[in-house]
């Protein structure tokens, strides 16, 4: 049932029942797993939400625990929902050539029908192309739901003209603590954060806050070196190194979702740097990194000795 995803994938989970309940079904979605093992059982219960009436009328998504429509889906005999899969690792024009004549005809059961394409990213040039064309023409109560893990792979053409949703891997993690640090950095209020990125009087404040953490990614423990230059000499006033543990914490937050295949940045304008430093660090290192941080800024809250906590948060992160 689609309600088994609330929690594991809250983000896609809530825009799809938000879609659902206000009957506004879009022709096509892609969910980029990125190596998310349910993945094509949560496409399969985001189909029956759509097909089964008792699932999609209701708006109770668990209140079909069994009809002749869900089995005959789960028993892939249902003729209104069709999966295509690679076959020897390549998926073929045939098969969409397939798909789109039987969709072609009249629906048998049911005002939807579905179509699931497994690891879109294996189609070949001619299958890719013959898609392309199927999504350029949507016909009425024809819904798509691409899976892949390998978005990059995907035409840019054909990402366009679909509703992308960026699943969430908790297995990249290696413990359950860089799972909490991430959850817990999910919850923080976006719109406060963009309100202080976005003032204009705060343009250069966060320009050195990032420059402070280029060098240091760049050049690990001999920040300490020139940390007069970089860090004294530009934040003096407890509020402004409060501030400046924020912005490090929620930037190094936003490579993090770089590195999981998420977006909706913070720093949506400093998407290069982003790449740049996602390349210097694991997943593990960042949700670690965000931690020292968030330690930094709790004690700077808390009116710790601000003139010896950056060198103290310094080693950390070099740690």
């Amino acid at each position: 049932m689609l309600d088994d995803f609330s929690d594991m994938q809250k983000h896609a989970y809530s825009l799809i029942k938000n879609s659902l309940e206000k009957n506004k079904i879009f022709h096509a979605y892609l969910f980029n797993g990125n190596g998310y093992k349910e993945t094509f059982n949560f496409a399969l219960a985001f189909a029956k939400s759509i097909i089964c009436n008792n699932h999609f009328c209701n708006k109770e998504y668990n209140k079909c625990l069994s009809c002749s429509i869900c089995d005959r889906i789960d028993n892939y005999n249902y003729p209104e929902l069709r999966i295509i899969e690679s076959d020897s690792n390549v998926i073929k024009k045939e098969q969409l050539l397939d798909l789109q004549s039987d969709f072609s005809l009249s629906s048998i059961e049911g005002n939807y029908r579905v179509y699931i394409i497994r690891d879109c990213d294996k189609m070949n040039k001619q299958a890719a192309n013959s898609l392309l064309k199927f999504l350029e023409e949507p016909s009425d109560g024809i819904v798509a739901i691409l899976l892949t893990n390998n978005i990059n792979s995907v035409l840019s053409t054909i990402i366009s003209r679909c509703q992308v949703f960026n699943l969430v891997n908790y297995n990249k993690f290696s413990n359950e603590s860089a799972v909490m640090n991430y959850a817990l950095l999910s919850f923080y209020k976006k719109e406060d954060i963009d309100t202080f990125i976005n003032n204009e009087e705060n343009i250069n404040f966060v320009e050195d806050v990032l420059n402070f953490l280029l060098f240091f990614e760049n050049n690990g423990l001999d920040t300490l070196v020139f940390i007069k230059k970089l860090w004294y000499n530009k934040f003096k006033l407890r509020d402004e190194i409060v501030n400046a543990f924020m912005l490090m914490m929620y930037f190094y937050y936003d490579v993090l979702k770089f590195k999981l295949g998420l977006d909706n940045y913070f720093f949506c304008d400093k998407i290069e740097f982003i790449k740049e430093v996602a390349s210097l660090n694991s997943i593990d290192s960042l949700v670690k990194k965000i931690g020292v941080v968030n330690y930094g800024y709790d004690m700077a809250i808390k009116n710790l000795n601000v003139n010896l906590l950056i060198n103290d948060i310094i080693i950390r992160l070099g740690e």
